[in-house]
Formats: structure tokens, sequence, C-alpha cells
């Protein structure tokens, strides 16, 4: 029993002595600043108005958000450009009706995913993130033309799709 408890003691000690280590090496760290961290809105409250209130730091609105574009090689199977200019015109028609603005739910919900489809072409907006997202139908029609047109089999490619520089939604063009 003596043996177990000098054991026991010497543990102890040991992790104590690794426990002042680790808090020492802690505390002499620099704070770590976040990788391109970017504070949107920032306005003081309290009542001096010194105290710092910040809002979220992403936009739930990325309409007119940039997005890099990827085609499908090789070419043929893609979309008739003429089946996704209808698309992009009713995109544009129902802008001017029911507004531009519209909400696609967090991913994984039902509507997540908008698709429209006319024969031959089938796109669709996909919201990648945990919150609703806000497009806007005049920008989602000008990416059916785009990715219709440069995504085609005379640029040797059979579709594709536009991802958002953050990767949080992305629309495609494909043959339905």
């Amino acid at each position: 029993m003596k043996l177990l408890s000098g054991v026991f003691y010497a543990l102890l000690v040991l992790s104590a002595s690794a426990t002042a280590a680790s808090a020492a090496f802690i505390q002499s760290s620099a704070p770590q600043a976040c990788a391109e961290e970017h504070v949107v809105y920032e306005t003081y409250i309290g009542k001096d108005q010194n105290t710092a209130s910040f809002d979220k730091r992403q936009s739930s609105n990325v309409c007119g958000a940039a997005c890099n574009t990827y085609c499908w090689a090789p070419a043929g199977g893609g979309p008739n450009t003429g089946d996704c200019a209808v698309i992009a015109n009713a995109l544009l028609y129902e802008s001017q009706n029911v507004g531009a603005l519209f909400n696609v739910t967090p991913t994984g919900t039902p509507t997540g995913k908008i698709t429209m489809q006319y024969k031959s072409c089938l796109t669709y907006f996909l919201n990648q993130d945990f919150s609703t997202l806000v497009y806007c139908r005049t920008e989602w029609s000008k990416l059916v033309n785009w990715l219709a047109t440069d995504c085609d089999a005379d640029n040797n490619a059979h579709g594709g799709l536009c991802v958002a520089t953050d990767q949080r939604w992305y629309v495609q063009v494909q043959h339905s």
C-alpha cells in the first residue's frame, strides 16, 4: 500500500507540473486572429457609447455575389441553349411580376434547392448554407444564359455550374 501511495503521489506531482507548464504556455501565447476576418457593421452602445455591438459577418442576401464557373467536358449531351433561354426569360418575367428577390431555405430542407426545367434544359439554385439565403431572379436569369452558352458543345462542354466564392450556394445548368 505504501508503494501504491508513493506512485500516486509521484503521478500527482507530475500532473501538477504538466498543468503548470501548460498554463504558462497558454498565457504566453499571443491572441490568434481569424483568417480574413471582416466586420460588416459596427455600432457603439452603452451609457458612454463605448461598448461595441457587431452584426452578422455574412449577409443572407447573396444577390449579385461573385461565383466561379465550371463546365463539364466533353462536348455532347448538354441542354439546348434555346430551351435555357426560355427559362431565363421566365425568370425575368417573374421578377417583373412578383419581385426580383426570393428566399432559399437552408441546406437539407425541402426548399433548399429551387429547380426549373423546360424541355432539355434544367437549372437549379442550391443553398449549401445552414441559414436561409436571398437571391434574385434577374441574376439567376443571367447565369442560366451564361452557363447555357459558355458550357455548351461549341465550347467542348455539356453543362456547368457557378459556385459562390464563399461556397454558400451554386447555380447549375444541365440536360434534363
